[in-house]
């Protein structure tokens, strides 16, 4: 999905990121194994994945249409 992200200004695809952080996760795991295990399924669920901006994990972007990625390429506003 082409997008153009309103907090930095990316344009380019979008990536599927996570919610929730890496730490609190091994927190949860090494204190408690039932919270622990339940970040863990929450953060690989579908509710806990979104779609976003590579640069700054934003999940506020606006989706290209073929015709405005088309007309970026032509006039070289993308970076290679």
């Amino acid at each position: 999905m082409k997008i153009k992200c309103a907090s930095c200004d990316y344009v380019g695809e979008a990536i599927s990121l996570q919610k929730g952080s890496r730490s609190t996760e091994i927190a949860l795991w090494c204190c408690l194994l039932l919270p622990g295990l339940l970040y863990t399924l929450w953060r690989q669920s579908s509710d806990g994945r979104y779609m976003g901006c590579p640069q700054c994990k934003s999940a506020q972007f606006r989706t290209l249409t073929r015709r405005e990625w088309k007309d970026l390429e032509r006039h070289g506003a993308l970076k290679a």
